[in-house]
């Protein structure tokens, strides 16, 4: 029983591939970006992307290590937290909900998730995950919220699991100086707003991408032992014939994670 990383193909000799960094590999390559992915009877995947997991994982639940390794290097790894630290995450898709999950691992005191009313089913489900706050931010002004909040000098750490160039204007906005703001969500748009206080503020921002091998170990442990919780994101396990169904419900946001067993 195991569960296969996405980098389908790596040149293996660069710097980074030496490092173990080869999700940063010039030439990588993803399945399903870049070279053909899992929509097909078999995969052939390369035995260095497989990782082992026990058998009292079941198979639906692993089927989402790879977007937990994604959420865990760019919270874990590449950001900083200290027990405590007011943490938000702009964005309650898959990856923003994960990314709040293992900030609550790492040991977040505030935990604050927003959306847009969109996200009203999403937003539920990070409530549904423990967070201290989940914000409709058209009913609701974050950056208002954020100084009413502790000393009022914004958040330790800003995840943007939304990716548009908005969301890291609302992320320079609400953090605290001298804090951080981690980028994991893709946004092709350019910025059109001034960099400035990231200046100002002194605030450092990180950019993450994908995952290691280190990543896959990690958190295969964590999800055997039960400690990430994917009860509320896992919303539907289905067979396979009903494939469209639950593509079409994570695509209007009525499920957040839907799981095909063939």
């Amino acid at each position: 029983r195991v569960v296969s990383e996405t980098a389908a193909s790596i040149c293996g000799e660069c710097i980074y591939c030496r490092a173990g960094e080869y999700n940063l590999c010039p030439q990588r390559a993803g399945f399903g970006y870049g070279t053909d992915g899992a929509m097909a009877e078999y995969v052939r995947v390369p035995e260095r992307c497989l990782h082992h997991i026990p058998d009292s994982l079941p198979f639906e639940r692993a089927a989402l290590t790879e977007p937990c390794c994604v959420g865990y290097n760019a919270v874990v790894v590449k950001s900083h937290i200290r027990p405590g630290d007011t943490v938000v995450v702009l964005g309650p898709g898959p990856i923003g909900l994960l990314c709040a999950e293992m900030a609550r691992l790492a040991g977040a005191g505030t935990l604050i998730v927003s959306g847009t009313s969109q996200d009203a089913s999403r937003l539920a489900t990070a409530r549904s995950l423990g967070v201290t706050h989940a914000i409709n931010v058209e009913e609701t002004n974050l950056a208002e919220f954020m100084r009413g909040l502790g000393d009022g000098l914004g958040a330790d750490l800003v995840v943007d699991a939304a990716g548009a160039s908005a969301a890291l204007k609302q992320a320079l906005e609400i953090v605290r100086p001298g804090g951080q703001i981690t980028k994991v969500g893709w946004g092709p748009q350019p910025l059109g707003f001034s960099l400035d206080p990231l200046v100002q503020k002194a605030v450092t921002l990180q950019g993450s991408f994908s995952h290691t091998f280190k990543n896959w170990e990690k958190v295969v442990a964590l999800l055997a032992g039960g400690q990430i919780n994917l009860d509320p994101i896992i919303s539907r396990v289905a067979p396979l014939e009903d494939w469209q169904e639950c593509f079409d419900g994570m695509h209007t946001g009525q499920y957040v994670k839907a799981v095909l067993q063939p």
